[in-house]
């Protein structure tokens, strides 16, 4: 009754007619051909759940509902012919948004595509660096040398003199020389940090073993740094 009534209500053509047949058209028509058309005229173009998400933007519980009627039997079918007919014409619509829902898709990953693309190509282009600290047997670098001024140890690849003799081996050492004390810098540091927070710690609790510890701590890069110190000032 209420989609019914929202049918006839919300279109002026089916109001009208109405207006000019009245209710007791049912009554008044005879055979049941003027019955169904009188029913295919004025049928619900909506249900009541489809209302009420209208009106509330809600969504209606429509798993248990029973729609109930004062039409005939005939007419209770003709909702359901409707819903399948409103299925039906949607579905041109849905296909019409799915590649524009998809390209707004692929616009928005594109970001996304772009930097996994360029970190690709920059890991592609990175070449390895000639020389490490460090022992680095996943880059080839496990031949040990040593430089020449301040005997700094460092590790080539096996291919490394070939590529490297005369003026620019000199020059990669120095390198090599700066990158190792500025490591054993930040190490020093370090050590120093360590061993003043253990002695603050030691006073704050009144802790002889921290302090004892903090004294037995030794700071071997410190040693380091200062042995290097004594061998430039010397060279």
């Amino acid at each position: 009754a209420i989609g019914n009534a929202f049918a006839v209500l919300s279109n002026p053509e089916k109001r009208l007619r109405y207006d000019e047949l009245g209710r007791d058209h049912e009554h008044v028509s005879s055979g049941q051909a003027r019955h169904y058309n009188y029913y295919t005229e004025f049928e619900a173009d909506i249900t009541p759940e489809e209302i009420f998400n209208v009106f509330f933007g809600g969504h209606f519980p429509t798993g248990n509902i029973h729609m109930f009627s004062n039409v005939a039997r005939d007419a209770h079918y003709y909702p359901r012919r409707h819903r399948a007919e409103r299925a039906w014409t949607q579905e041109p619509e849905e296909e019409e948004h799915r590649p524009q829902n998809s390209y707004s898709a692929f616009i928005q990953l594109m970001p996304v595509f772009i930097i996994i693309i360029v970190s690709v190509i920059t890991q592609l282009m990175a070449t390895n660096p000639p020389y490490s600290l460090f022992y680095k047997s996943s880059i080839g670098h496990v031949v040990s040398r040593e430089t020449e001024n301040l005997q700094v140890p460092y590790y080539v690849d096996k291919n490394f003199e070939k590529n490297y003799q005369g003026a620019e081996l000199q020059e990669l050492e120095k390198t090599v020389e700066k990158d190792y004390i500025d490591y054993i810098q930040t190490s020093c540091w370090k050590e120093k940090q360590q061993k003043s927070d253990l002695s603050n710690l030691a006073k704050l609790y009144r802790d002889e073993r921290l302090k004892q510890k903090a004294e037995s701590l030794k700071l071997e890069h410190c040693e380091k740094l200062s042995s290097l110190i004594g061998m430039h000032k010397g060279g």
